[in-house]
């Protein structure tokens, strides 16, 4: 039985979103209200605001979930540029990082400013996650040098979203894990550079 309650909660859960982005992408996100989200993926306010606090939740999805998979992605001892690099592709593979709803996720950041807050915010926390674990791999007395390395890593995290953005929300696999791979060197190049 809870087998089935789960998978109705995560119906519920995508047909919120899925009406949500659609008239995110129709009518723009200060022109579309909770009540209308509601409407269109009947159910009724309630059951929105249970299942996303925000709007901007409604944009983000399970992004929460990628923050949290990346901090255990981070084991202590391993390099934080490859698991970085790892799990970016394996998001990628999921349908979680590189899809066509980035060109609206881009687009919503870029004319609401409340989504461009919490975009900016998850890629703080992603920034902060790394910059820890990079602390830990290269000692206390390497603050610096992590924190470089972790905004260089979301710099291009940037680079990429941008660029499959104006590519219609698709880059082809090649070029991401070329793109993941020239972001790693380029970091592990800044370390061994300034003491790494």
């Amino acid at each position: 039985m809870a087998g089935l309650r789960e998978r109705k909660k995560q119906a519920t859960r995508l047909a919120i979103r899925d009406a949500g982005m659609r008239l995110f992408d129709e009518r723009g996100f200060t022109a579309t209200t909770i009540d209308q989200i509601a409407e269109a993926a009947q159910v009724s306010r309630a059951t929105v605001l249970n299942y996303f606090a925000t709007k901007e939740d409604i944009v983000f999805g399970d992004a929460h979930l990628a923050v949290e998979a990346l901090r255990g992605a981070l084991a202590p001892g391993g390099r934080t540029t490859a698991a970085f690099r790892a799990w970016l592709l394996a998001l990628v593979e999921l349908g979680g990082w590189i899809e066509p709803e980035l060109v609206l996720q881009v687009r919503l950041a870029r004319d609401a400013p409340t989504v461009g807050a919490r975009r900016l915010a998850l890629h703080q926390d992603l920034e902060a996650i790394l910059a820890e674990a990079l602390v830990v791999e290269l000692g206390p007395d390497r603050r610096a040098t992590a924190a470089f390395t972790a905004a260089s890593l979301m710099a291009v995290m940037e680079v990429v979203e941008t660029a499959a953005a104006e590519q219609g929300g698709t880059l082809d696999q090649a070029e991401i894990e070329r793109l993941l791979g020239d972001a790693v060197t380029f970091a592990e190049a800044g370390m061994s550079a300034i003491g790494g």
